[in-house]
């Protein structure tokens, strides 16, 4: 079956691969609601009722940072509204005034690129919203350098096109305005419905976006996520189905969380998971700042809705935030260093499956050898522990330090950095030799999670006992947890001093004019003893 997906495949990207948008079609004053009475109510009371049910279920969300992105699903309200409900429950009050609508087309006509609507304003029975028309002639009159200069074919290429054909009966972008017109106030809309992308098309269109985005633009995308059953044409599995579901949409997330586009395109090839909007998904992914973070609202499929998973999809809330300070419309990260920004609190429940990782990895390891096999859908109710933090693994043997290892910056996905500084406290701590089986027991696990680090201006902004430290001269560098200064008695100074004896540097080194600082806050905690 994989073969014949892949030569179907080809055949259509080798038969579109020479031809641009369709001609530009006249522009219509409104375009009508297709999906209206189907897909959501068609009636202006009901459909209030219905999103205000479902928002009214959302608990309280309180996300760090400003939001900037949602990736939010688009079947019928009765199976994916509540979803949905959670990422545009805390979009309100943003300020946003423009809306960048990334869906995929499921239309039967294959074209290449993104069709920008051609309207002056998208009806739904809530009523018109305009269609952001200088935005949208910006993007219909982009076009880029020909392919090839071995062909006779040198007409510059064009990726954005007005075509109704994809608009016409699609459901993707149209169930969002709805809730969009329900949360935020006036606001103008930009639609792109994304086609087929070959080469680099979707390189060419994010480098197009990009310049649009100010801190008055939410980026929405349109997607839901695995599609099980014969219906679809994808059954990778027959049994234990809604434990494998969970497990194809997390690996995923994992994926989207941490921005790795290339992983999320080689998860896909490996596993054939088919989220129709997984090509909006990856423009997202190449839009999105360095420092955005990623997270998972609320999850559910159909097949958990009707207690059937003969046929199945999946939908999920994404949000994605940065901290930022609004200035001039531009996104700007925030400069001060406060304790209080930089905290970190996990939940107890969070806090207990790291540190139960840890503890599997620590006596896995010292046993065999080899890391622990994970079962992702640990973290289906955790879906934070697979964000990305810094974190240290620190072992202590009745009390004395016994290994630790960490890494400051945010690196792999916190279940993961878990599971290596463990094996790295134990096994690769050149101050010690590796832990042996006979002292498993007697070791006690503490994990520390990093907030990202501020640089601050000098030593006297460090507040020793709630802040890390970090010093950097040139090629030496150190560092201290929190807790550490506290555990050994130290003021400012000492820790100072024993920080630049860590870093192979003379104790007075902290005052040299080119040493820098950087601070961070830790979430501490550890294994608690049975009595």
């Amino acid at each position: 079956m994989k073969h014949i997906l892949f030569i179907f495949t080809f055949f259509i990207f080798t038969f579109i691969s020479s031809l641009s948008l369709f001609a530009e079609t006249e522009q219509s004053q409104s375009w009508e609601p297709q999906v209206a009475g189907r897909f959501y109510p068609g009636n202006e009371t009901a459909l209030k009722d219905q999103i205000n049910g479902f928002l009214k279920n959302v608990p309280v969300l309180k996300p760090e940072g400003r939001p900037i992105a949602i990736i939010t699903p688009h079947a019928g309200y009765v199976y994916s509204g509540q979803v949905a409900a959670y990422g545009y429950s805390v979009i309100k009050d943003n300020g946003f005034k423009r809306v960048i609508a990334l869906a995929p087309s499921h239309s039967g006509r294959r074209y290449r690129g993104v069709s920008v609507l051609k309207a002056k304003s998208f009806k739904t029975p809530l009523g018109e919203i305009p269609v952001d028309q200088e935005t949208c002639d910006r993007l219909l009159s982009t076009t880029f350098e020909p392919e090839s200069k071995n062909t006779r074919n040198t007409s510059p290429l064009t990726l954005f096109g007005a075509y109704e054909g994809a608009y016409r009966g699609e459901h993707s972008l149209e169930t969002q305005l709805p809730f969009l017109q329900m949360t935020l106030e006036d606001f103008q809309l930009v639609p792109l419905m994304v086609g087929v992308l070959i080469n680099d098309d979707l390189e060419k269109i994010a480098e197009t976006i990009r310049p649009l985005l100010d801190d008055r633009t939410l980026l929405v995308v349109s997607s839901d996520f695995t599609h099980y059953g014969d219906a679809y044409q994808y059954v990778p599995f027959r049994e234990k189905v809604e434990e494998n579901i969970k497990n194809l949409d997390y690996g995923a997330f994992e994926k989207i969380l941490n921005k790795d586009f290339n992983g999320l395109r080689d998860y896909r090839k490996q596993t054939g998971i088919n989220a129709c909007g997984i090509l909006p998904i990856s423009i997202l992914l190449k839009l999105l700042p360095d420092n955005a973070k990623g997270h998972i609202l609320n999850y559910d499929t159909s097949g958990h809705q009707t207690n059937n998973f003969v046929y199945s999809v999946s939908y999920a809330s994404i949000l994605f935030t940065k901290n930022t300070e609004i200035k001039s419309g531009e996104y700007r990260p925030q400069q001060n260093s406060q304790t209080d920004e930089l905290a970190l609190n996990f939940s107890e429940k969070e806090k207990n499956i790291l540190l139960s990782l840890a503890r599997n990895t620590l006596e896995t390891y010292t046993n065999t050898g080899a890391s622990p096999k994970i079962d992702i859908l640990l973290f289906t109710q955790t879906p934070r522990l697979l964000e990305k933090y810094g974190v240290f693994v620190t072992l202590k043997k009745q009390g004395q330090l016994r290994g630790c290892i960490g890494y400051i910056l945010p690196k792999k996905p916190l279940y993961q950095a878990v599971v290596e500084n463990t094996i790295n406290s134990s096994a690769n701590d050149n101050r010690f030799i590796p832990v042996n089986r006979e002292e498993i027991n007697d070791i006690d696990i503490e994990i520390s999670v990093l907030s990202q680090p501020k640089k601050i201006t000098g030593p006297d902004e460090f507040i020793v006992g709630k802040e890390g430290i970090v010093i950097r001269k040139g090629y030496a560098n150190a560092v201290f947890l929190p807790h550490v200064a506290t555990e050994q008695g130290w003021d400012k100074t000492a820790t100072l001093q024993h920080l630049c004896r860590k870093a192979g540097l003379p104790v007075d080194a902290w005052q040299d004019n080119d040493m820098e600082f950087f601070v961070f806050t830790a979430d501490v905690f550890h294994e608690v003893k049975k009595l």
